[in-house]
């Protein structure tokens, strides 16, 4: 339906000012519920998972640990919302576009060593008292910060070469 509307919407600019201003609503909204996420929800779900198990140190060192590492996941969004901002002024396949992108996935990779550290220390310190659902959820986190970080690297050098590919043709007419 929102690609329905996108065609028959006036003019290319028109359809790319649209999407911009979907993307950033978008943008935001993840914002929002994202902060919601690491500020209130995991906390109060991780006091319930370790309540009577842990001692305080383990529950604000993890939740000190999520808040630090919410910080790349922000950047990210902050990037992605000058993307949205470019492709709104028809410059979808641009150089600063694919450098975003690039920097996205840079992010995206120091949450994924972070998280692949906490792993470890999950393990060597041998938490496994604190319930399967604490693991399954630090496993699940690294896995979505390994795929964000492929799929951004990717994106980036496809937009990089679609920006050449654009300036090629740009000097060529």
């Amino acid at each position: 339906m929102v690609v329905d509307y996108f065609e028959t919407a006036g003019g290319a600019n028109m359809k790319q000012t649209e999407m911009s201003k979907y993307l950033k609503i978008i943008t935001a909204g993840t914002g929002i519920l994202f902060l919601v996420l690491v500020v209130w929800f995991l906390p109060s779900v991780l006091k319930q998972m370790l309540a009577g198990q842990a001692g305080n140190a383990v529950y604000w060192g993890t939740c000190i640990f999520i808040w630090i590492t919410a910080v790349p996941c922000l950047f990210c969004l902050v990037k992605f919302w000058g993307v949205c901002s470019r492709i709104g002024e028809n410059r979808s396949f641009c150089r600063e576009n694919a450098e975003a992108l690039k920097q996205m996935s840079h992010y995206t990779l120091a949450d994924s060593v972070l998280y692949a550290l906490f792993l470890a220390v999950f393990c060597i310190l041998g938490w496994y008292s604190f319930g399967i659902g604490y693991l399954f959820g630090i496993v699940l986190i690294l896995f979505i910060c390994i795929t964000l970080t492929v799929l951004c690297a990717a994106l980036s050098h496809l937009v990089y070469n679609a920006s050449q590919m654009q300036e090629d043709q740009d000097l060529t007419i």
